[in-house]
């Protein structure tokens, strides 16, 4: 899987069952963190906690807006691979075609 960048939006799809579907940003790439072969610092979009995280063996309830995880465990809401040049054209159209109209 490809690295993610600082500022990615990302949704989860894996791990504590009460989180999959936040949605996430990526605050920073650890690499290698404690038994974690690729990890993220991430924190969530909203600013509500994380309704649970793993500590040890134990789901437990959560109180923080950040947490650790790993990636293959986090999806891109953007294709990393060109989808946000396609989005910036769709919206320079609406833009333009939005001008064109008020200026009738």
């Amino acid at each position: 899987m490809s690295a993610l960048k600082r500022g990615t939006l990302c949704v989860i799809v894996g791990g504590c069952p009460e989180n999959i579907g936040l949605v996430v940003e990526v605050i920073e790439h650890l690499g290698r963190h404690e038994d974690r072969a690729d990890a993220y610092y991430i924190k969530t979009v909203t600013g509500r906690p994380f309704h649970q995280v793993w500590h040890g063996e134990d789901l437990v309830r959560c109180h923080s807006t950040h947490c650790v995880t790993d990636r293959h465990k986090l999806r891109p809401l953007v294709d990393p691979k060109g989808a946000a040049k396609e989005q910036k054209s769709v919206i320079k159209r609406d833009t333009k075609s939005r001008l064109n109209s008020d200026s009738i």
